[in-house]
């Protein structure tokens, strides 16, 4: 069980803030630096740049600011019933490593401060335990990906949101053209990001949702297949059976059969 202590978010300070814990504190503290900042943890020096996370273990020294103008960051005071880090024996504590999706983890803390200090006791445990976990997880996400290149792209958090809007758009058409114009960005240099960041190139990330989709509503409606092809964004039953065809090894109509029939 975690107890939110207090924090912050998108917390600003003059050029002259300088923050200094010698003992440390008696709690974990959680860092997300959004501005360039010097640190000392322990008596060892760090120099960073923008959008830095960092968990402070209990009782270790700390001081930091930023010389060179403004420093912000999100900061969260954290107790727990048990030594929750490092999580799963992964996640170490008093290491930064980067967070390119900043606003991800302001919308968390947020949301948990909230809890904290306006939610009925009745829920309050339970949803800040819950929302702890999911903190957690995707600082955890963002520690194990530390070292990779792709995780650092400035277009990813761009792309996360164009690949979840996908599935909410099946219905109309989507194009290459479209997004990259977007992002601001050649299609060719689009494709390569898509393929680079997702393992998967755009069309066939596109044509796996479409067909997922179909299954979905197959195995889960008695819609017509000429009311599902379209809104699975196909403009054509033929095009939509050629496809689903290829990519499951049966049309819809047998797919649907052999479906129900695993159900009774």
């Amino acid at each position: 069980m975690y107890q939110i202590i207090k924090g912050g978010c998108n917390t600003r300070h003059p050029s002259s803030f300088f923050m200094s814990h010698p003992d440390g504190l008696n709690n974990y503290l959680l860092l997300i630096v959004k501005t360039p900042a010097v640190f000392q943890i322990a008596g060892q020096d760090y120099t960073l740049s923008p959008n830095q996370a960092i968990i402070l273990a209990p009782h270790t020294p700390c001081s930091y600011s930023n010389p060179y103008g403004e420093y912000m960051d999100d900061w969260l005071h954290i107790a727990a019933d048990e030594d929750i880090f490092p999580l799963r024996g992964i996640l170490a504590t008093n290491t930064f490593f980067r967070v390119d999706d900043a606003e991800l983890f302001s919308v968390y803390i947020r949301q948990l401060l909230w809890e904290n200090a306006y939610t009925t006791s009745q829920y309050r445990t339970e949803n800040i335990d819950c929302l702890v976990n999911v903190l957690l997880n995707h600082l955890l996400i963002a520690y194990q990906q530390k070292d990779l290149a792709a995780y650092y792209n400035p277009y990813f958090p761009k792309l996360q949101e164009i690949r979840i809007s996908m599935k909410s758009t099946l219905m109309y058409p989507l194009s290459i053209d479209d997004f990259s114009k977007r992002l601001g960005i050649s299609k060719s240099h689009f494709q390569h990001l898509y393929t680079e960041l997702f393992g998967i190139s755009f069309q066939k990330d596109y044509i796996q949702m479409r067909i997922d989709y179909a299954k979905d509503l197959i195995e889960t409606t008695d819609l017509p297949m000429e009311q599902i092809a379209e809104l699975c964004g196909y403009s054509t039953e033929v095009h939509f059976y050629r496809q689903f065809k290829a990519y499951t090894d049966l049309t819809p109509a047998v797919y649907r059969r052999k479906f129900r029939n695993q159900l009774f």
